[in-house]
């Protein structure tokens, strides 16, 4: 109802009209290339288009977004429907919420680990696999100890970060990690630690 007392009051005291707009461009003219080992940082303003940026990279847009150019990974276009290549390009949030609390770092590493082998792996492969990233993201301390939330005490902010990367580093399919505002909320010496610890990693096992 265009005459309502609420909409009107909405748009006369907090602008919210609700107009139709044009599409526009989140982002224009932007080129580049990340060689394998390296660890590439986005900077930008709050909106300038970070989020957009990664997500395109991995083929996660919104429905309502329209991706415009090529976008490749060894050569290999991005596609509508190109699963693989979401296999391929993890998108990694700072959500730390989705963990569950009561399993170790260890047990986390481990599920994650199940859940993305190909089915033919022995148990000792996959525990050399944990193992290995522990190591490469300085976990291996903190390997028998409860993730925890905020309710059960566990590991630190910046270890549980951490944790959250690992779970996607973990899948042998993905050779590309979009890593959106992974420091947010994280002390400068946890976000240097951690920003330190995914480049080693990325240098040792040729990921971007």
């Amino acid at each position: 109802n265009k005459n309502s007392p609420l909409r009107n009051y909405g748009q006369e005291y907090f602008g919210m009209s609700v107009e139709h707009r044009d599409a526009f461009y989140t982002l224009d003219r932007v080129s580049g290339y990340v060689k394998s080992g390296e660890t590439l940082l986005v900077l930008g303003k709050s909106g300038s288009g970070k989020s957009t940026l990664l997500r395109s990279l991995c083929g996660r847009l919104n429905q309502t977004d329209e991706l415009c150019g090529n976008v490749s990974l060894n050569g290999v276009p991005i596609g509508k429907s190109n699963q693989s290549w979401r296999r391929m390009c993890s998108y990694v949030s700072a959500d730390d919420g989705t963990h569950s609390p009561v399993l170790t770092v260890g047990e986390t590493f481990t599920f994650a680990a199940q859940c993305t082998s190909d089915g033919h792996s022995s148990e000792e492969e996959i525990e050399d696999t944990v193992d290995f990233f522990l190591d490469a993201l300085g976990l291996s301390h903190v390997k028998d100890t409860v993730v925890g939330d905020e309710n059960l005490r566990g590991v630190s902010g910046g270890q549980k970060r951490r944790v959250t990367v690992g779970e996607m580093m973990i899948d042998p399919s993905a050779r590309v990690f979009c890593l959106d505002n992974i420091t947010d909320g994280l002390a400068s010496t946890d976000s240097f630690s951690l920003i330190q610890q995914i480049s080693v990693a990325c240098k040792k096992y040729r990921l971007a």
